[in-house]
């Protein structure tokens, strides 16, 4: 039976069958609205007239009825049946539905600790936070707020007195959340910290205290609070003294290497000395790289020991490979919070809400792991060890990037080991040790295997006395400088009865395991299908050993060091071994383990509590349950995506997808859903082709139960994709899937008004007013037909914009609706991605001129600043920029594209931010400001790795860092570049103005480097583009490309001849910048001699750098 749970504490989320409905199925406000007061009325009951009266408070009875009414009909759409009712003037939810709310005041009713503590957890925030302005939300929500208040300051009393402060403090932070002004709960706080030697924080609490009090226009603190920081002062309260600091490097040396006392290092004393020398710079990063058990983590370790005895902290962190954004970081965060509970996590605690998640989500991430670091610091410098690099998540490596570009501000020091032979091209840590090397962000050293007298001495530690050199020689045969391999075999034959030694890693193992018995083969077993790291509280279950033998057992594999305990749970000693078990299991044997696994993993799942889909889904997938793996991978994906790990989000949904198709194929509805979802993400991640495809298929699913979606659904998709093709400045495919959205809604209805918006939209920047003009007017009737006062009044924008394209004026709008009352509309969707932001560097591709668009771009911000449209201004002004740069106005350009800067760094808009970032530095390169041009591309790279259409400012951004790299004469640097740019667009796919920003300067640098080969190809992929899409100005950057590889092939008339075209077809478009490089271009072939002619003497004035030429 399908069940239906409802999240409103913390979040508003729907889930169905144990899949999270995706945000934007409640584009429109008011049938989540209406779910949200039926399920919060009393008995879940509500009348008619009172729904209309807290949803429409200013709708007249007829047309009340008629807006309850569709949004009845859009909530059963969406929750895909009769979960709210209305029968005789009741509406009803059925009492099957799980309600958060619900589950939360029956615990919090009840008495004892265990009931409190469910209630404590259930409530994860306040009630619907993403909806603060609804009067009639807020009594309930104060209520429920108080009522947590009067459960978790009582509970976290008792969990104090029991001394489990690790619980009490934090559910304390979580009181004063809720009601800051709570002097007893800041007391209580107040005591914990400085009892667990914490003074100072105490002390900033009594500050907290006082201002909370201050607001709330109660006076001071109490005599009580007062003397109790008296007390704290004195130091009567707590320790006498501050407890030693806790040795950081120990515990990371416990919890990597499984022991506080490892062997000594040998053999890497020049990498030793590279990691003193980090350490006396105070900032920087350093990657070490290798083959699994040549000893990373062991160096590691050693440079976390050398920093802490330099006065710095630690901060250890393991990548785990499964798939969950930020989980590097998260893994180290998690360990510090458990060795200090007072310290804040900020990838822990709060939920996420659904859908994708926007850019401000990515940036307050960003900044939250940079604030937690400073704490976690204390004010000293930082040794951030990050373990396994390779299998991290792209989001993790994204903030490794930011974190290395940070590091001296930070006081950083960023140590990270990873498995060289991990490292393939196209993958996220190939991506991100390009992006850190090219940047000069980072340093990478290879550690090789040990040599014969490293060994010698590394069998001599294992031993404790020196070995014979027959049995080194032998062990340094067999290993070959390996030092795990080195390692299991000395232990492998100190075991034995012989003196065989094991042929290999696997053998050996196997060979302790078996001496160790049957008991810990199956512990071992169990383990292995769990993972490097595991709970022995989960695995011991599934071992089938009662929990006296698996105890037994598991203390034999620790004392054998196959485990090691690392201060949270057990590890094996290294992955190889895990590896080398897991892979000699029989594969039904693996099967059924992953399967119990999975079982165990969901039991011990609290009531309302979120399940780990991410390794459910990996248990089911390898326990063969394809069914429930497709339930967790959609889950996972949903919550990736929440979280801003679109990459993450990205695979759980192909993968689901897969598996949907192996297994006799999707439904319509799911693989509409599905297909959607992923959509969202590529758009978001700017891999365009795959999100036009996603959103195409979406468009046409069909299966023979369900062989037809609502048209509604059916258009809508086709709008997306639509949109993906328009941002890749593929205008003529976006028509086509407009015109087919438009024929599955038969040009009626709300969508019919979304889809004529976007063509109206698309028709203008082509310049063709007219058709745009009828298509807008259209869009104005559609949207006032479907009562949409948001889309109309946008109609009306485009409406107005393609008249005074026309010739008309822009007049002011007649809409007097304020920004603050259209924010409480219902919202047709935006475009995921700002259009008209993007649009303008494909425009100055075509047949119009710089000074057309620029004008365009002009008249898009008057129109904004007359609608109080922020955004909307920036966009215009960014145009402004971009137009002014390419008609060679330099001076102008660099007015309006550092305001655009600015204006879209105060709207919060990353992917704005790193397009001017972009501009602005080819602008200054072209200028001569070398130096100053690459801090704002590598500024730009760390924006974009945050922003929507992430590849395609990432593709322009490296594009840019080649031409600048190739101005100051750094050709090494400038290949890498390209190769970046390069492996950034074949993620984005075809992009026309991505494909004319960084073809043209991959030709330059193929050329510079002797590589003509390469440089013909790019010169033809560019006239394969100017001829599938047209424009004079695609054509000549397509023909100043081509003159530069005949010139290097010698053939100078040939280059003078297309130099001409180029310079002639730039010339009759207004882009005065590349018509003067053609003119520099052109003097350096035809030599000293020549004599620039004078009316082209101006735009050689251009070309500040020849290089650049």
């Amino acid at each position: 039976m399908t069940m239906l749970k409802l999240h409103l504490l913390g979040r508003f989320e729907v889930v169905r069958a144990d899949t999270p409905i995706p945000a934007h199925a409640w584009r429109r406000r008011r049938p989540a609205d209406l779910l949200k007061l039926v399920a919060l009325a009393p008995g879940r009951t509500l009348g008619r007239e009172a729904a209309i009266d807290a949803l429409w408070p200013d709708k007249d009875p007829a047309s009340g009825a008629n807006n309850l009414h569709r949004a009845l009909y859009d909530l059963r759409q969406i929750l895909g049946g009769r979960w709210v009712d209305i029968e005789h003037g009741l509406l009803s939810l059925r009492p099957d539905v799980w309600v958060d709310v619900d589950v939360f005041e029956a615990a919090a009713r009840a008495d004892g600790s265990e009931r409190w503590g469910q209630a404590v957890a259930l409530y994860r925030g306040d009630l619907s936070p993403e909806d603060r302005d609804s009067p009639w939300l807020q009594p309930r929500r104060a209520e429920l707020r108080a009522r947590f208040v009067d459960v978790a300051l009582p509970l976290a009393r008792s969990t104090a007195d029991r001394g489990d402060f690790s619980t009490a403090i934090p559910n304390l932070r979580r009181v004063l959340e809720a009601d800051p002004a709570n002097e007893e709960a800041h007391r209580l706080l107040m005591r914990l910290l400085a009892e667990t030697g914490r003074r100072a924080e105490a002390l900033r609490q009594y500050d907290a205290c006082e201002e909370a009090l201050r607001v709330a226009g109660r006076p001071g603190a109490s005599e009580e609070t007062r003397a109790l920081w008296d007390a704290i002062q004195r130091g009567a309260v707590g320790p006498p003294q501050a407890p030693p600091a806790q040795d950081a490097a120990r515990r990371a040396s416990r919890r990597l290497l499984g022991t506080t006392e490892p062997a000594p290092v040998r053999g890497r004393g020049a990498v030793t000395l590279l990691l003193e020398s980090l350490l006396e710079q105070g900032s920087g990063t350093l990657v070490l790289l290798g083959e699994r058990g040549v000893g990373k983590t062991r160096l590691a370790v050693e440079g976390a020991r050398l920093a802490q005895a330099r006065g710095a902290a630690v901060l250890c962190g393991v990548a785990t490979g499964r798939g969950a954004p930020y989980a590097l970081l998260a893994d180290a965060f998690a360990e510090e919070a458990r060795a200090n509970p007072a310290f804040g996590d900020p990838l822990a605690g709060a939920a996420p809400g659904s859908g994708v998640a926007g850019e401000d989500v990515r940036q307050g991430i960003f900044d939250a792991v940079e604030q937690a670091l400073r704490a976690a610091s204390g004010g000293r410098p930082l040794y951030l060890l990050l373990d396994d690099l390779h299998a991290a998540d792209e989001s993790s490596l994204n903030l490794l990037h930011l974190l290395a570009r940070d590091a001296r501000a930070l006081r950083l020091m960023i140590v990270g080991t990873c498995n060289e032979a991990a490292v393939h091209s196209g993958t996220p840590i190939q991506m991100a040790l390009a992006h850190l090397d090219c940047a000069r962000l980072a340093r990478g050293v290879r550690l090789p295997r040990l040599g014969l007298a490293a060994t010698r001495e590394q069998v001599a530690d294992l031993l404790g006395e020196p070995a014979a050199e027959s049995t080194v020689t032998q062990l340094y045969r067999l290993a070959d400088g390996s030092p795990l391999l080195t390692e299991e075999l000395v232990r492998a034959q100190r075991e034995s009865s012989t003196s065989t030694l094991p042929a290999s890693l696997p053998a050996a193992i196997h060979a302790r395991v078996e001496r160790l018995g049957a008991r810990a083969e199956a512990l071992l077993a169990a383990a292995a299908v769990a993972g490097a790291r595991f709970d022995f509280e989960l695995v011991h279950p599934v071992s089938g050993l009662t929990p006296h033998e698996a105890i037994s057992a598991l203390d034999a594999c620790v004392e054998a060091r196959l485990l090691d305990e690392d201060g949270a749970g057990y590890r094996f000693h290294h992955a190889l071994v895990r590896d080398a078990l897991y892979e000699g299991l029989p594969p039904a044997r693996r099967a059924a383990l992953h399967g119990a696994l999975a079982d165990a993993l969901e039991a011990v799942v609290p009531p309302g509590g979120e399940p780990p889909s991410e390794a459910l889904a990996w248990h089911r997938r390898r326990a063969g349950d394809d069914e429930r793996a497709v339930v967790h991978l959609i889950a996972a994906g949903h919550r990736a995506a929440a979280r801003a790990g679109l990459g993450e989000a990205l695979a759980f949904y192909s993968e689901a997808l897969e598996l949907l198709e192996r297994t006799g194929g999707p439904t319509a509805t799911q693989e509409l859903e599905l297909r959607d979802a992923m959509g969202r993400v590529q758009l978001d991640l700017g891999e365009l082709a795959g999100a036009a495809r996603s959103f195409s298929q979406a468009a046409r699913a069909e299966d023979g139960a369900n062989p037809s979606l609502a048209p509604e659904q059916r258009a809508r998709a086709h709008r997306l994709a639509a949109v993906s093709l328009a941002a890749a400045g593929q205008l003529r495919a976006a028509a086509g899937e407009l015109e087919e959205g438009l024929a599955a809604v038969e040009a009626m209805g709300e969508e019919a008004a979304a889809l004529l918006h976007l063509r109206a939209q698309l028709l203008w920047h082509e310049h063709r007013p007219a058709e745009a003009l009828a298509a807008a007017e259209a869009c104005l009737v559609r949207a006032q037909e479907a009562a949409d006062a948001d889309l109309a009044a946008r109609g009306a924008d485009l409406v107005a914009l393609a008249r005074a394209s026309l010739g008309d004026p822009l007049r002011p709008p007649e809409d007097a609706t304020g920004p603050r009352e259209r924010a409480q509309q219902d919202l047709t969707p935006e475009h995921p991605v700002p259009l008209h932001l993007v649009l303008w560097d494909r425009d100055l591709l075509g047949d119009a001129t710089a000074a057309e668009v620029g004008h365009a771009a002009a008249l898009l911000s008057q129109r904004a600043r007359q609608r109080e449209a922020v955004r909307a201004a920036v966009s215009g002004r960014y145009g402004e920029g971009v137009a002014a740069l390419a008609a060679g106005e330099l001076d102008l350009a660099e007015v309006a594209l550092r305001d655009a800067l600015e204006r879209h760094r105060a709207t919060g808009s990353a992917i704005g931010e790193a397009l001017a970032l972009e501009r602005l530095a080819a602008l200054l390169t072209v200028r001569g400001r070398l130096d100053e041009a690459l801090s704002l591309v590598d500024l730009g790279v760390v924006v974009a790795e945050r922003a929507r259409l992430r590849r395609h400012a990432l593709t322009r951004l490296h594009a840019t860092e080649a031409r600048n790299r190739l101005a100051a004469g750094a050709l090494y640097a400038a290949e890498d570049a390209v190769r970046e740019a390069s492996e950034a667009a074949a993620r984005h796919g075809p992009c026309a103005a991505c494909d004319a920003a960084f073809r043209p300067e991959a030709v330059r640098v193929w050329l510079a480097r002797g590589r003509l080969g390469h440089a013909d190809a790019e010169a033809t992929q560019l006239e394969e583009l100017a001829r599938q899409r047209g424009g004079r100005v695609v054509f000549a950057i397509a023909r100043l490309a081509r003159a530069r590889v005949l010139a290097a092939h010698g053939r100078v008339d040939e280059a003078l001849a297309a130099l001409a075209n180029a310079r002639a077809g730039f010339l009759g478009a207004g882009h005065r910048l590349d018509a003067a490089r053609t003119v520099r271009f052109e003097a350096r072939l035809r030599g000293a001699g020549w004599t620039i002619p004078e009316e082209l003497l101006a735009l050689d004035a251009l070309a500040i750098l020849d290089a650049d030429a």
